[in-house]
Formats: structure tokens, C-alpha cells, sequence
């Protein structure tokens, strides 16, 4: 299993929503958590974006999520929350990035076809664990 690096103040950290919408006020919590530990954080394009009861279009969604993947500058890609709508992507992803600049893939729920996917076809390890959705609910993580 290929093991991306340990995170460090300064790393560059995206967030996206690949499944459900999500508000900027769900979100702004844990950019304030991530940035108290120094880390750089860049919101997904289409982050707020709303199609029914997805974080946008399919296309869009694979648009930040893809960009996320190929930016040798990220360090771990946050999945916003779960919900339904990941699994639309996987056959339209190319993880090629993934091996030249391995990176953290952090979420639960939906978000672990992700996982499943990224294992299988990289090797890569991921973190099932805390997505902004939910980081104001867990007294631990600040």
C-alpha cells in the first residue's frame, strides 16, 4: 500500500462534496480547525453548488474532485459529507494523480466507494474518519 506523507503546517488541503449539498456554514468550522493546524485550505469550485439534493451536477462534482486529485500541491482531499452521489463518479475518474502525488482521501458514509475504489486501483491508503459536515460536533477534534 502506497502511504501518502504526513501531513504539516503548510500543506495545501482541498474540500469537496462529491455526494450531497452542503453550506458554507457547515463548512466553515472545520476551515477554521484546518487552518488552526496550519494547513492551506482550498474549496472545491462547485462546493456550495445545489442540483436536487446533490452538491451540483455529476460533471461538476468530478470537476472539483478530479482537480483535487491532480493538483500535486494537495495534501489530502476532505469529502464534505456522504449521503448519495459519489458513486456517479468512479467510472468517470482518472487516479493517475493519485500515483505521482499520493495524498489522504478523508470521509465515511457514501464517501467509502471512494475508499474502495482508490484502494483497489492505486493502492493507496485513505482515512475513513470526520468530514466537515460533522467536525463541529466533535469536541476531540479542536
Amino acid at each position: 500500500m502506497i502511504r501518502p506523507d504526513s501531513l504539516k503546517p503548510g500543506d495545501t488541503v482541498h474540500i469537496v462534496a462529491t455526494a450531497r449539498k452542503i453550506s458554507r456554514e457547515e463548512v466553515e468550522p472545520s476551515v477554521k480547525l484546518l487552518e488552526s493546524w496550519g494547513l492551506k485550505v482550498v474549496l472545491g469550485g462547485h462546493l456550495f453548488a445545489a442540483d436536487d439534493q446533490f452538491a451540483g451536477s455529476d460533471p461538476q462534482r468530478l470537476e472539483d474532485l478530479q482537480k483535487a486529485i491532480d493538483d500535486p500541491d494537495v495534501r489530502a482531499i476532505f469529502c464534505a459529507r456522504g449521503g448519495y452521489g459519489s458513486t456517479r463518479l468512479i467510472d468517470d475518474l482518472s487516479l493517475g494523480g493519485l500515483t505521482k502525488h499520493p495524498k489522504w482521501l478523508v470521509g465515511y458514509s457514501d464517501i467509502t466507494a471512494l475508499h474502495l475504489h482508490f484502494s483497489r486501483h492505486v493502492g493507496i491508503e485513505t482515512i475513513h474518519g470526520t468530514m466537515p459536515v460533522n467536525i463541529h460536533k466533535n469536541p476531540d477534534a479542536s
